[in-house]
Formats: C-alpha cells, structure tokens, sequence
C-alpha cells in the first residue's frame, strides 16, 4: 500500500474539500452535483485500499472529514488498529416515524496484477468516456454515491420520517469479520434498520436478456458461498520413474470429472418472478449461474520448491473449489454429491468455509416501488426486476438481523464493463456514475422524506 506522510494526507483532504467547495445549492442543479460526484471519485478511487493487507485508515478519514464538513454526524470505529481497520458510521436523524434506512458500501478492494492494466489502478484515469481504477465496479462508486446523497439531504435542509445512515467498513473482500460482521453484532442496536441499500444489483444491458434492453436488478437475495479444499497424496520421487500413484495426475483425473459434470436448473422463486417480469432468460453466463449450482476451479497446487522443480514429482496435490449454491440448498447434500461425481477415495474433500442460509427479502415493498418510479423517470424504457445475486456480499450480515436488504446501483453497465470486476482494467462509465448520483439521491429522499400533513 502507498506511504502518505502526516502532511501529505493533509494536503491530499486540503485539495479535495477545497475542490467540493464548488456551489451546490440545490440538488436540482444536477450537472454540478455529478462534476462534483466524478472529482470526489477519481479522489477516491486513488487510495490504495487493497486487501490483503486491508488498510483502509486513509479511505476512512477522507469520507469521514467530507462528511464532518458537510455538518453530518460522522465516527470511525476501529476493529484492528494495526492493520488499518476502521469502519465510518454517519447519520441523519430523522422525526423517527418510521424505521431508519442503511445506506452501505466496503472500502476495501480486491488486489491487482499491473501487469494486466493499461493503466495505474490506482490514479482514478479518465480515458474515453470510463474511469478506470480499482474499486469503479466494485464499489467505490456505491460509496461515493452514497457519500453524495447524505450530502445533498443535509444541504438541501430534507425533512426525514426516517434515520438515514451511511456506514463504509472494511473486510468485505475477506470474511468480513472485521467490517459488517463486527458491526452487525456489535453496533446494530444504534442501528436497527428496516432496509439496507447494498451492493449487488447494476443497470444491466447483456446480463439477461438482448444487450440492448436495460434492466435494473435489484438484489434480493444471494447464493451461498461454499469453499472446499481437495487433497491428495501419493508417491513423491524423480520425475525419471514415474510411480503408479503420482498426487498431480489423481487429482487432474478428479477434476476432469467435476468439470464435465452439468448442475441441474433449478427455478428458485425469485428466478421464477424475474421471468414473469421479462417474459424470457436468454442464454447468457450470468442467466448460467442465476439457474444452477456453480464449482470454479480456483487454486490448483502440486509440486516442490520455489520456483517448482520439474523432475520433482510432489507427494501432494491440493485444489480450492468455489461453489456457489441457490438458496435452499443443502451443503452437505450437495458435497456428498460432488464426492460420488469424484468417486475416487483417494481424493479427500473438507471444508474451508461453510454456507449460511440465505434469506430472501421481500420485494413487494415500498422502497422497491420507489426504485423502480426513480430509475423509469430517468431511464423510461428500462425494466426493475429483482434479482438472485450470484456472489456473496455484506447483506447476508444484516438479512439475519431482519432487515430488507437490496443491492442497488443505479447506473448501466454492460456485460464487457461487469467483467472487469476483480479483474483487469477496472472501469466505469462516465455517464453511468452521473445518472447514478441522480437517481439514488431521488430513491433516498422520496423514500426517506417527512411530508406535510395534508389531513
């Protein structure tokens, strides 16, 4: 991670408070407010926060000194000084006639390979209508968004029925121990919201049906995480006499036959209302893991000495399996499976990490129809549909404290674009991140907005 000096920092927030201090005296004034939203991005999107080794301490003091300028009550809660770990908590209060609404984003992000991008991953470079830089998917671009929002409800004077929080930790990218875990269990009590606006969910174009549609998907739910390490021992030696039980050629036997094995469909409710809604599921990569069980072949290891010897025949082999499972599904069931799929016992299966249930939340609700009335004033020939997430996210956390959690980022995104998360040449466009701001910081203050009693 990059070395700021104490002054550096200084100068870093100086410029950047100074740069914020441009007019915005209306949230109407939409062209100001996405200027300003793609200024504190590319700021943003320059802190290296990168985990392993998870240091978010510079991300977190350059969201929580926007937000105490802005007059917002803002704290950093620390989970692991020394490695950099610090949440930032920021509330709005409202009247508190109805439940308060959790606006939610991670600092941290998903290393790099340099040698991948055309560009430094972390210098926020504008090029031909994108903004590149590592966290522009995934998600730095929810956090400035949300930043944005609170900001523009305090300076716009919003009567709120509703709290409205902003919360930005740390350690999605890991276990989230550290981060959402932490807070669920040791913070939620100050909390205790309804809803909770997560990532998870993109203007798509390409994702479910022809490119050109666009549909915004609102996560509701997501499929279970299950990690499994596969090992196999045999007969280490010269690569000159190849023993009858070389460890390598086992486990590529074992795994040529999971590769060849197709999960079955299965139409979850959620799927199911999803086709009610569009009518069709085209044959896309994403639609693939939307109807089925998935196993990626993450990490596959086996030889001796660093850099690998090539006459060294190893005595062991191992292999990570990432399966994600729809919800319902029972993880031992389907590991019992995968070992008759396997059917060598020589290759011994455990488990790195376990699934948790996955809960649906509702999407009959009022802060669904708000998103689907905001993204069609902007965007009128687009579809809301919810949505399956297919990976995991901070919500799982919070679905288990009874919130309504949905992810939601209101700006198109192709399918070439979403590829880019956790991959290389990370990017967003331009346009995407503008009409973003607007219509999240719409979402928020009509659902949130105290309106005069007209009785």
């Amino acid at each position: 991670m990059k070395k700021y000096s104490k002054w550096g920092v200084a100068l870093v927030l100086f410029i950047t408070l100074s740069l914020f201090s441009l007019p915005i005296s209306m949230a109407e004034d939409w062209q100001s407010v996405a200027d300003t939203t793609v200024q504190l991005f590319i700021k943003y999107l320059s802190i290296d926060t990168t985990n392993p080794p998870g240091n978010v301490s510079e991300a977190a003091e350059f969201l929580h000194q926007m937000l105490q300028k802005e007059g917002i009550s803002s704290e950093l809660i620390w989970t692991d000084k020394k490695t950099g770990r610090v949440n930032v908590l920021a509330r709005l209060e409202g009247n508190g006639d109805k439940p308060p609404l959790l606006m939610l984003n991670h600092m941290d992000t998903v290393p790099v390979d340099r040698s991948g991008w055309s560009v430094d991953p972390f210098k926020g470079i504008k090029n031909n209508g994108y903004i590149y830089g590592r966290g522009a998917l995934d998600m730095k671009n929810f956090g400035i968004v949300q930043l944005m929002s609170m900001i523009l409800l305090k300076r716009n004077n919003v009567p709120l029925e509703r709290d409205v929080f902003f919360l930005a930790v740390a350690d999605e990218e890991t276990s989230g121990a550290l981060g959402s875990g932490w807070i669920a269990k040791n913070k939620w009590q100050d909390i205790e919201a309804e809803y909770v606006l997560d990532e998870g969910g993109f203007g798509t174009q390409g994702f479910f049906v022809d490119k050109d549609k666009l549909i915004f998907s609102v996560g509701v739910a997501e499929k279970q995480v299950l990690w499994l390490k596969l090992q196999v021992e045999g007969t280490s030696g010269h690569g000159s006499m190849p023993p009858p039980e070389n460890a390598n050629f086992i486990l590529a036997q074992a795994m040529n036959r999971v590769a060849l094995h197709q999960t079955p469909i299965q139409i979850t409710p959620v799927v199911k209302e999803m086709k009610r809604r569009l009518g069709v599921l085209d044959d896309t990569p994403y639609n693939n893991a939307l109807l089925r069980n998935t196993i990626s072949l993450t990490v596959l290891k086996g030889y001796v000495g660093n850099p690998p010897k090539s006459n060294v025949i190893p005595g062991k082999a191992e292999a990570v399996l990432d399966c994600r499972l729809l919800p319902g599904q029972n993880s031992d069931d389907f590991v019992k499976q995968l070992e008759k799929i396997i059917d060598d016992p020589r290759v011994k299966l455990e488990y790195i990490e376990r699934p948790v249930e996955s809960i649906v939340s509702p999407y009959e609700t009022e802060l669904f129809q708000v998103i689907e009335t905001e993204t069609k004033a902007l965007f009128p020939n687009s579809e809301t549909v919810p949505t399956l997430v297919i990976y995991g996210t901070d919500s799982r956390f919070y679905r288990r404290r009874g919130a309504s959690c949905y992810g939601f980022f209101p700006g198109p995104v192709s399918m070439e674009e979403y590829r880019t998360i956790h991959g290389n040449d990370e990017r967003i466009r331009e346009s995407s991140l503008r009409s973003a701001v607007r219509i999240y910081y719409n979402v928020v203050k009509s659902f949130c907005e105290s309106m005069p009693n007209t009785r």
